[in-house]
């Protein structure tokens, strides 16, 4: 009707995985004594830093209604990319900055696969996932480095401001530059456009490919980023570096809220996403549950809150 205002429907999915952290918080107080130590604190956030940050590379590519299976290799080749270069003397930013320019290659290859010769996302960055992991064997032959790694390099992320360590600092910056880009820029206003329907996109002069490409590139670079990091806090180049860890990332994705339909996600969501899956782990780990029992918990969790998500989208349909 005229002159009435139209107001936006919020469900309790939206606030779902809030909730849940605010849940898990209460449990782990609860649980342990030691769950609420600065130091534990740090530790979550410290390990969950890699995973979390391919996670926000995912972001761009769910919302712009991709997939990339690759990230996990990618974040590989970032960690013995930069761990060889410094072993071999390179200083650390010439070898941080070409362990992300491969990630960034590898991410152009899915975004050409994918645009330009009309592959499926999935399968596009299957083959790219696999050809990275194949590079990295062909790089170590299948071997850790374990010598000649200098302690500045493995400052990056064993290293501490003002009491912080490092790892949390870059994970901090990096979503905090996701929120700026996705909701204070026209790029950011383009990834959710093109995710929301590309027809519409390209009618409002969106220029799709171009948007479709670049979330690649994205993700790939802050794969490669977290594999750098990964190196730097083990100080070790380790070929199996990243294995699973796109499964990981895609769970903090969808436990945060994000659609893989595409076009609806938040930033703020994937960190509620990176806390659950972080925050039930460390949990089960004070109270010593066996690593088995924590997957099957964790799949538990997950499939509960894909269910629950799913009942509420039924119920606003």
């Amino acid at each position: 009707m005229r002159g009435r205002k139209v107001t936006k429907t919020v469900s309790l999915a939206d606030y779902a995985p809030a909730l849940i952290v605010l849940v898990l918080l209460v449990i782990g107080t609860v649980s342990s004594e030691r769950f609420l130590q600065g130091r534990n604190i740090f530790n979550i956030l410290q390990y969950a830093a890699e995973p979390a940050i391919i996670a926000v590379g995912m972001l761009f590519v769910v919302l712009a209604r991709g997939i990339d299976l690759s990230v996990g290799s990618v974040m590989g080749i970032g960690n013995v990319t930069a761990a060889t270069l410094a072993a071999q003397g390179y200083s650390v930013p010439v070898s941080v900055l070409a362990a992300i320019l491969f990630g960034a290659v590898f991410g152009l290859i899915n975004g050409l696969l994918i645009t330009k010769g009309r592959m499926e996302p999935i399968i596009a960055t299957l083959a790219t996932m696999i050809g990275a992991r194949s590079v990295i064997y062909f790089m170590t032959g299948g071997a850790p480095l374990f010598e000649g790694i200098p302690e500045g390099f493995k400052l990056i992320a064993q290293g501490n401001a003002l009491g912080v360590p490092n790892g949390v600092l870059f994970l901090g910056i990096v979503f905090l530059g996701a929120w700026v880009v996705l909701n204070h820029t026209r790029y950011g206003r383009n990834v959710y456009a093109v995710g929301g329907s590309e027809e519409t996109a390209r009618l409002f002069g969106i220029k799709v490919t171009w948007i479709e490409v670049s979330v690649y590139v994205i993700s790939g670079m802050l794969a490669a980023t977290a594999g750098v990091i990964s190196a730097s806090r083990l100080g070790i180049g380790d070929p199996n570096s990243g294995i699973g860890y796109e499964l990981v990332a895609i769970t903090m994705v969808v436990v945060g809220g994000v659609r893989l339909a595409g076009g609806v996600g938040t930033v703020f969501g994937v960190l509620s996403g990176v806390l659950i899956v972080s925050v039930l782990t460390n949990i089960l780990q004070l109270n010593n549950v066996s690593t088995h029992v924590q997957l099957i918990l964790l799949g538990v969790a997950i499939a509960g809150m894909m269910l629950f998500m799913s009942w509420q989208d039924r119920r606003q349909g």
